[in-house]
Order: C-alpha cells, then structure tokens, then sequence
C-alpha cells in the first residue's frame, strides 16, 4: 500500500521540472540574436611634412598713436564754438574750437594804442635831441642837459620796444582764441562743453590722434636685448623688414594683415623690471588698430631650419608626456609619445618622436585606442586656422 505523505512531495517536484523547463525554453526563444561584425572605424588623418621654421618670440605688446597732440587753451577764456565731432578725422590746420575773444581783442588795441603813443614819444625824444646836439655844437646847451635828452630818447625808444612786443603778445592771444589741429589725425573725446571757462591750468580741451601708422609697444629681457644689441652693433638704423618678420595677433585671435618693422629700442634698461621698452611700427590704413590695445606680437628671423610640424589638435596629453596616435601601413592604430617646440599657427613643432611622412590621427581620437584597425581618410590642414577639408576635395 503506497504512503500517502512521501506520494505528494513526488507530485511538486514534478510541477516544478514541469515549470522549470517550459521557462528555460522560453528564455532560449527570447535571446537576441549576435549582432553582424562591423568594419574599421573610420578616422580622420594627417600626413606630417616638414617646413622652415624661422626662430621666433612672441611678446605682449600694447598698441599706442604713433602723434599725440592735447589742445591746450594757451588763455584763459569761455568755449564759445565748438566745431568738430567726436571721434571724427580733422585735417592740419582746421579750426576746431573758438574761444571768447573780447578780452583778447581789447588787450589788443590797448597794445596797439600804447605802441602808437610810445612811436609819438621816440619821435619827440628824438627831435629834441637833434636840436639840443645843434645847439650844443654853438655852445648854448651844457654837456648835462645833453646827456638828459640822450637818455630821455633811449627811454622811449625802450618804451617802443615794449610797446611792440606788448602788441605781438595780444596778437598772439588773439590767435589762441582759435584752436587749430597741429596735424592730421583723429580727434578724441570733448573734455569741456561750450561755455566752459577754460585756461592754461584746465588741461586739455580734447586730443588729436596719429593712428596710421600705428605704434606697438613692447618689453625686452635685458638678456635678450644685449643680444639684440650685439648682432645690431655698428648699426644705426633699425633693422628692415627683410631681415626681421613682425606680425600682430588680435585680441580676438585673428591674425592682423599687414607686416611691421621694429622702430625703436631704448638706450637703457628699467632698474624695477630688469626689462628694455621696445617699439614696433605696423600701417593701418583701415583704423582697425585703435590705441590701447593689448596684442600678441610675434618677431621671427629671416631664416630658419626645416622641422615636422604636428597640428596642434592631434596632441593629447597624460601624466607621462604628450602623444599622438599614429597609423601604420597596415592601417593600425599606435600610440607615440613626442616632444614639442614652438606653436606655429594651429601647428607645432616636433622636437622628437615624429617624422615627415607619418600618419596621425585629428578626428575620431575618441574612438580608436592603441592597436585596433582603423579606416584612415586623409585631410589637408590650414596651418594657421587649423580648418581641415578632404584631399580629393582641394586637388585642382
């Protein structure tokens, strides 16, 4: 007679086995099936030639007026006319403000009213004096009241000269009553308003600016400058354009489009910095440059050797050094630390660890490592934008 209690347990196991294998094969159904194997990954590259790379140094400089002229108002009076804009370009020359002239005109004809009494008082002086050298001569006039009337004639004729100059002087102030532009230039913002009382001590009304061309100021290494001095020695005018390249960087990162030449180095050092003012001439004939700028200037020699330029974007960095990735001939990935110099653009130059012809990867970093196959597709490089475009896309 079979056990009723070992008879259920058997049951239950059976249900669960039963369970069990209806769920594994519905778990085997559901297995998504192996995704096919993609091919490479597609990469952007560059092939590295090599270039002269001409020494250079790079200086903060800042731009100034290469003319600087303040209107001062030589006397003191109310602005009556004001007769320029703002930030407008004046010629040599033009009348810019107008001064009251009342006082000045009547200082004038005071000038001129005691010039024309002090030329009445040399001509009496000096009719007097002829008579009394006539009658000296016969021998009614004593050698004292001579000498009387010499010395009254080179008191009026002293008086005259004073008179004159008196009236040269409110001829002058007269003319200080306008104020003309020293030079052509631009003018820069009014100080005073008109019917401001002005004089010597105020300052200035406004300022006219020379910007074209325009300086850029910089400062030397006394290091560096003994050296500048050495290769320039016996020489007395700066160095022309062929032998030094200059060019300026804007504040916005483009580079400015017109060449400079060094103007000017000072004859002594500064004892706080240790450092020489130095100066650099640039033309600009379109008022982009405006004083007060704060710009990179790069100074680079005629000549240089010929180095592998890497771009800039390439260069990944670690705690071990900087590296590329480059790409073999048999379309692998590797990675080769390097050393660089100089930035030249969007490039820069290799010291060690690269050479001219060699592959390295600029787009698709993140998606490649070390020893995997990749599909390489090669760019051409703008060295100082770093824009890259196809090969096939700039060929003729």
């Amino acid at each position: 007679m079979p056990c009723f209690k070992c008879a259920v347990p058997s049951r239950s196991i059976q249900r669960f086995l039963l369970v069990a294998s209806f769920a594994a094969a519905l778990v085997a159904c559901s297995e998504p099936a192996k995704p096919p194997e993609t091919g490479p990954v597609a990469v952007s590259i560059v092939v590295l030639d090599d270039s002269e790379v001409r020494p250079s140094r790079d200086f903060v400089g800042r731009t100034a007026a290469s003319a600087r002229a303040g209107l001062m108002p030589r006397i003191e009076a109310e602005i009556r006319e004001i007769l320029f804009k703002e930030g407008s370009r004046v010629n040599k020359g033009q009348i810019l403000v107008r001064l009251e002239d009342t006082r000045a005109s009547a200082d004038l004809q005071q000038a001129q009213a005691e010039l024309t009494a002090a030329r009445a008082e040399v001509g009496s002086a000096n009719k007097n004096l002829k008579r009394g050298e006539e009658v000296a001569g016969k021998g009614f006039l004593s050698d004292v009241d001579l000498d009387k009337l010499k010395d009254r004639f080179s008191a009026a004729e002293s008086r005259l000269q004073a008179a004159e100059a008196a009236v040269r002087k409110a001829d002058t102030d007269l003319d200080y009553a306008e104020i003309r532009a020293p030079f052509d230039g631009w003018i820069g913002r009014l100080n005073f308003d008109e019917g401001a009382v002005v004089s010597p001590a105020s300052g200035p009304i406004t300022e006219v600016l020379v910007t074209d061309p325009m300086y850029v100021e910089f400062q030397l290494d006394e290091s560096d400058y003994v050296a500048f001095r050495r290769t320039r020695s016996g020489a007395t005018e700066p160095a022309p354009a062929s032998q030094l390249f200059l060019e300026l960087t804007l504040p916005d990162g483009v580079r400015y489009d017109q060449g400079g030449i060094l103007d000017f180095a000072d004859v002594q050092t500064d004892a706080s910095t240790g450092t020489v003012a130095m100066r650099a001439i640039f033309p600009n004939p379109d008022t982009l440059l405006v004083p007060g700028l704060y710009v990179n200037l790069r100074i680079e020699g005629q000549a240089g050797d010929k180095q592998v330029l890497v771009p800039q974007m390439a260069v990944q960095e670690t705690i071990e050094g900087k590296f590329v990735l480059v790409v073999d001939e048999q379309q692998r990935v590797a990675q080769r630390f390097i050393r660089t110099g100089s930035r030249q653009g969007a490039m820069l130059v290799v010291e060690s660890g690269l050479e001219a012809g060699e592959r390295v990867v600029v787009e698709g970093l993140q998606k490649v490592r070390s020893g995997i196959k990749v599909n390489p597709v090669q760019m051409l490089i703008d060295r100082q934008t770093g824009a890259l475009a196809k090969a096939d896309e700039t060929a003729p």
